[in-house]
């Protein structure tokens, strides 16, 4: 038996190298971006795996009747809503393996800006050699307070490294009830969002976009930073009010940002964010890695396999976490 995989609007990195890791027993049939939908449902129709991309049209996974389970390869899954997605009846899960690539980004980001890179390049660029250094607009992370805003797989790497790395204190916001001892382990001391807004000297939030976490730091939770305080954005841009952002920085009542996530994306070229000396902005790469494509590449197989077992695959963001319509394969069927 051969098991059919259809792998929708593939980042090309990804391509040849996930089909070579094929285990024997499966055909892979890759849908670039761009391939029309009908075409997209005609190949769905009678695929057992689905692997996709994020913005891939419901009806396409409407049309994958005999689907087993889908995997998306980011971290999100896209434009359609939970609702949708558990409405299918099989399985479907999100990418785990990015939070150490989100989190070293992150804390590159917090380092960047409390040390002035970007200024100091300009400074050379200029044909400068410290003559406009000013000391006390230099910082070091050691002994500072993070704050983190959804203690989630990446906020638990970020905490984990400015802690035992930087020796930072770190305390934390979470809307979800986050285990005593997964805080213990970072270790981050639970706070409320006010006063993780107010004690914090670096705020990095990292948590995912629903209903409850969209425009979480606005005007009034910004108002509460401190003016020496940054702000590092590696979760949804559309968690922070954008606007009240780009005013605060303005105005000077918090001293920087580094943000990896923008509210609309591309973030636009004429954005203010660009022209500010003490904003770091970075395109949606926080996630990037050789390591984190060799992680992913992993998983989706894993995963399969783990499905063919009956048992449950990692990441799974659906109330359905086996699919129904699975008939055990015998041993000589899959080799994986």
């Amino acid at each position: 038996m051969t098991y059919k995989v259809l792998f929708i609007n593939p980042l090309r990195d990804y391509i040849d190298r996930l089909v070579a890791a094929a285990p024997e027993g499966f055909r892979v049939t890759v849908m670039p971006p761009g391939t029309d939908v009908e075409d997209l449902c005609r190949e769905a129709a009678d695929a057992d795996f689905l692997i996709s991309g994020v913005e891939v049209p419901e009806a396409v996974f409407r049309a994958a009747s005999k689907a087993k389970f889908i995997q998306y390869m980011s971290s999100g899954y896209g434009q359609l809503s939970l609702g949708v997605l558990d409405d299918l009846g099989i399985p479907v899960a999100q990418m785990k393996t990015h939070s150490i690539s989100v989190a070293e980004h992150a804390v590159t980001l917090v380092l960047t800006l409390l040390r002035r890179i970007p200024a100091s390049m300009q400074l050379m660029r200029d044909g400068k050699w410290r003559e406009d250094l000013d000391e006390t607009s230099y910082s070091e992370l050691y002994g500072k307070t993070v704050g983190i805003v959804g203690l989630g797989n990446i906020g638990r790497w970020v905490g984990k490294v400015v802690h035992h790395g930087f020796g930072a204190e770190v305390i934390f916001y979470d809307n979800a009830e986050i285990p005593l001892t997964v805080s213990e382990l970072v270790p981050a001391r639970p706070v409320s969002l006010d006063e993780l807004m107010r004690t914090s000297d670096i705020v990095c939030v990292s948590v995912p976009l629903n209903a409850g976490s969209e425009r979480l730091i606005g005007e009034d939770e910004l108002a509460l930073m401190k003016k020496t305080g940054v702000l590092v954005n590696v979760g949804r841009g559309e968690v922070v009010d954008e606007r009240a952002l780009i005013e605060s920085l303005r105005e000077g009542r918090i001293a920087g940002a580094g943000l990896d996530v923008y509210n609309r994306e591309p973030l636009d070229a004429a954005s203010e964010l660009l022209e500010m000396e003490q904003v770091v902005c970075t395109p949606h790469m926080a996630g990037v890695g050789w390591e984190n494509v060799q992680r992913r590449i992993a998983t989706v197989w894993q995963n399969i396999e783990a499905v063919l077992r009956g048992d449950v695959p990692t990441g799974v963001v659906t109330q359905v976490k086996r699919p129904a319509n699975l008939e055990p394969a015998a041993s000589e069927d899959v080799l994986l």
